[in-house]
């Protein structure tokens, strides 16, 4: 009788990711606070107590959230790096991917541009000091001493850069914007450059 009983798989890996997808969706929607593992429970279809074996509590789920998603964010833009060769290029990059995930995965830029992570994590370094920024940091002063763009403080060139790529995607996010960003990159982009280049 027991050879007749179907096996029953548990996958971790796929437990995880749909607790992280609702967890994510839940903590943008409602504010960290006003979520509770019950609501992640009835959103993600995994069980309480797989939840806290997996991660213990609401606080270090949000905090390894925090982390997966700031990573996952980086480890594309950093793969799809390779081969940029002008500064532009690799500036483009950032912009193609926010563009895309705003299309495509709109929780997680709804996550990256809107979720106060100091509710979770008082020691949590800004969004703007994260990996993702501070490769743009990088790929800016690079194009500084290029010459690609015109001398003046690293942070406020990386932060007119970044603020004219990701407004639009918060607009996106927000309805005011109809057309998928996609489809406006090129525009978008141009406008970027115009306001760092030399």
């Amino acid at each position: 009788m027991d050879s007749a009983k179907k096996k029953r798989t548990i996958d971790p890996e796929d437990k995880a990711r749909r607790i992280f997808a609702s967890a994510r969706k839940l903590f943008v929607d409602k504010g960290y606070y006003r979520v509770s593992i019950p609501d992640i429970v009835r959103s993600s279809g995994v069980s309480t107590g797989a939840i806290y074996n997996l991660f213990g509590s609401k606080e270090n789920l949000a905090k390894i959230l925090h982390k997966k998603t700031l990573g996952d964010f980086n480890e594309m833009f950093l793969q799809r790096l390779h081969g940029r060769e002008t500064t532009f290029d690799k500036l483009r990059v950032f912009a193609e991917l926010v563009y895309e995930l705003t299309e495509e995965d709109p929780a997680m830029m709804e996550y990256l541009l809107f979720m106060k992570h100091a509710e979770f994590m008082e020691d949590a370094a800004p969004v703007c000091f994260s990996e993702p920024f501070m490769v743009i940091r990088q790929i800016i002063t690079a194009g500084m001493k290029q010459g690609d763009i015109r001398q003046t403080d690293v942070f406020i060139a990386a932060v007119s850069f970044t603020g004219a790529i990701l407004r639009p995607a918060q607009l996106r996010i927000q309805c005011v914007l109809k057309e998928p960003l996609t489809s406006m990159t090129e525009q978008l982009m141009a406008n970027a450059w115009a306001a760092i280049k030399s």
